[in-house]
């Protein structure tokens, strides 16, 4: 008899400290401290691999970070656990989401709206995951417009050279308007880590970094660790925001997001 009360007693302890270590992570969440966050819910789940709270957080934390594939897997390992969990199905609509899986998130979302319609976040995120399909199929279809338009425009006046010689400077402007784009795409989601992602890889091509008997190979490996963060950075937050019609999270109304998620 002693001895269950006191297996009994270790579990409660065991659920105690979990519970313990995720309000620590959680706090830390709130402040952006995401690493910090990450080492609490991993020494949560140590204590128990299953714990449904501890899944859901520690994939919230992943993608955050930019590790959406480790999202997706524990956000996976909670519905395992609990097929219906409202908290996990959104975590794996938004995991796919930033993986660019659009087809499977929306039917994630759909899933979490038929089951809960009152909440606001799953029907935002059923409005970006169809904007995202439109405009990637869109993309697609505008890619072959321009070599179409150029036939169509030969064609109808096929003894005059006057629309090839238009079409070879406007092939020009493309490409480069294409280059501003992607440099202001990349300031606008990077903000003033842009500046600092320039530089690191203006770094990389300097002489004495690329020459191999300067012992410059630490710089080097910090540089390229850090230009391939900012990448990540970059990638996640352009899976985020493919629109700018759709609100941030951080600007959706206080009824959007209940407090449990």
């Amino acid at each position: 008899m002693p001895r269950k009360k006191q297996k009994v007693d270790t579990l409660e302890e065991i659920e105690t400290t979990i519970k313990l270590l995720c309000d620590q992570s959680n706090n830390h969440m709130k402040v952006r401290e995401y690493y910090k966050a990450l080492k609490g819910y991993n020494k949560a789940l140590e204590l128990n691999s299953t714990d449904i709270n501890a899944l859901i957080s520690r994939s919230k934390c992943y993608l955050l970070l930019g590790e959406a594939s480790k999202a997706l897997q524990d956000a996976e390992t909670a519905l395992a656990e609990d097929k219906n969990n409202i908290r996990a199905i959104y975590q794996k609509a938004e995991s796919l989401y930033y993986l660019g899986q659009f087809e499977q998130s929306l039917m994630f979302f759909h899933r979490g709206l038929r089951a809960r319609p009152e909440l606001a976040l799953f029907r935002l995120g059923v409005q970006k995951t169809q904007e995202a399909i439109e405009n990637t199929i869109g993309t697609k279809t505008r890619s072959n417009q321009p070599l179409a338009t150029a036939k169509s425009g030969i064609s109808r006046k096929s003894g005059d050279n006057t629309p090839k010689a238009q079409a070879q400077p406007q092939l020009v402007r493309q490409k480069a308007t294409k280059a501003d784009l992607e440099r202001r795409n990349a300031r606008k989601l990077l903000g003033e880590l842009c500046v600092d992602k320039e530089y690191l890889e203006k770094l990389l091509l300097h002489p004495d970094l690329m020459r191999a008997d300067t012992n410059t190979e630490n710089i080097s490996v910090l540089a390229k660790e850090a230009v391939c963060f900012l990448n990540k950075r970059q990638e996640f937050w352009r899976q985020q925001r493919p629109c700018t019609a759709l609100p941030n999270h951080k600007s959706l109304p206080n009824e959007a997001i209940p407090k449990w998620f």
